[in-house]
């Protein structure tokens, strides 16, 4: 996707995604794949020290003019005027350069840098590792919704996969070492880095203590209703500074919310969002672990097809004052596509799936369980409610 929005669309291409998720391991391949370019790091003191002094330093680099030449600018983003920046080597430089800038923020987003970028680039989501990245497989949002009713058959190592999944996270490292002391350490080390360096360098917040000590609260918080006035008095901080610092964790890539579905339904919760994790491994709870996987492997697909322009997907989850709740509904252009309730060992549907899918009138809903060699499905008024192992079906996302 990345090489299609340089050189079809003629775009810059922002790969944003968590810290060590690889997206300088991807533009370092990138780069390798190509006849010409260069890697600049904002955080290399040399290279930044370079582009302060000749800003568009690229240009005089040895190179073929008659071949475009990828300039690849890592956290970018920290530079203060980097809009500005950006914009001008776009308008000066396109005909002859791509570049593809990385940041472990959400580039589109931020708010700070002068003039906007809109129209000069396209937004590309890097996500933990998931089931179908790790087969090979990028199923189109139209090839999955074929799948709905016809589930691709369980494959050789799915089971495996998925399991080293749910143990040591999607991130590329503490996945590939497979230890759990690792990921331990390693997670804590991000955490740390991620608040004192990344989100201390680009939104001024003093107060990095309280930061890390919310990012501690967070985990057992999952899959449940958030509560900022809980968290307030857990911080002994205001209201607004609790909710700020949520929206900055989710702007760089730590947590990620999803808000309550409504639609035409009566008593149902409408403002409190849940929230998850992108290193879903941190949680002790094996439940909460397992549905905040799903919760990943839901919201990359919809990232990916809104960025290869298949649709508007949206994932959001439904619950009334009631407290009953399906954990998951993904909609297409603001319609319902699917519900995905998780369960860890039930494989009995659960009375809230079946009740909801009747009245929201969804076709298909689907009650993802953990464990190897479930396969059924079942009528549910006109829709088809399928009970399947969870590696199996997420093999179809992504």
């Amino acid at each position: 996707m990345v090489s299609r929005v340089l050189d079809h669309y003629g775009k810059m291409a922002f790969v944003s995604g968590p810290r060590q998720v690889g997206k300088t391991t991807l533009a370092r391949r990138l780069l390798a794949g190509r006849p010409q370019g260069l890697y600049f790091n904002w955080d290399i003191t040399t290279d930044r020290r370079k582009l302060l002094a000749d800003p568009y330093f690229f240009e005089k680099a040895d190179r073929d003019p008659s071949r475009p030449f990828l300039v690849i600018l890592d956290e970018i983003h920290k530079h203060p005027r980097w809009k500005n920046y950006l914009k001008g080597a776009y308008d000066g430089f396109a005909e002859e350069f791509r570049f593809l800038v990385t940041g472990s923020g959400r580039l589109d987003l931020f708010k700070k840098g002068g003039d906007s970028l809109v129209g000069r680039y396209f937004a590309v989501p890097l996500f933990p590792l998931t089931v179908g990245e790790l087969l090979g497989r990028a199923p189109a949002a139209k090839a999955f919704r074929q799948m709905l009713d016809d589930p691709l058959p369980a494959g050789r190592g799915d089971a495996t996969l998925y399991r080293d999944l749910l143990a040591y996270g999607g991130f590329p490292e503490p996945f590939s070492r497979a230890e759990e002391a690792f990921h331990g350490m390693w997670a804590a080390e991000r955490t740390s880095l991620l608040v004192r360096e990344d989100i201390r360098d680009v939104t001024g917040i003093r107060n990095l203590a309280g930061m890390e000590h919310l990012a501690r609260l967070l985990p057992e918080r999952v899959g449940g209703p958030l509560s900022i006035n809980s968290l307030r008095e857990d911080l002994e901080v205001a209201y607004e500074t609790v909710r700020d610092w949520v929206l900055v964790l989710a702007r760089f890539y730590y947590l990620f919310t999803l808000s309550p579905w409504t639609g035409k339904l009566s008593r149902m919760l409408r403002k409190e969002p849940k929230v998850y994790l992108y290193d879903w491994a941190e949680l002790p709870s094996a439940p909460a672990r397992f549905e905040n996987l799903v919760a990943l492997h839901l919201l990359k697909a919809v990232a990916t097809w809104n960025a290869a322009g298949e649709g508007a997907y949206s994932l959001h989850y439904l619950r009334d004052k009631e407290k009953r709740e399906v954990d998951f509904i993904l909609l297409d252009g603001g319609k319902p596509l699917c519900l995905v309730e998780c369960k860890s060992t039930d494989t009995s549907p659960a009375p809230a799936l079946r009740a909801y899918q009747e009245r929201v009138g969804v076709a298909t809903a689907v009650q993802l369980v953990n464990k190897d060699g479930v396969c059924r499905k079942m009528k549910n008024g006109p829709g088809s409610l399928w009970v399947i192992s969870a590696a199996r079906w997420l093999a179809m996302l992504p």
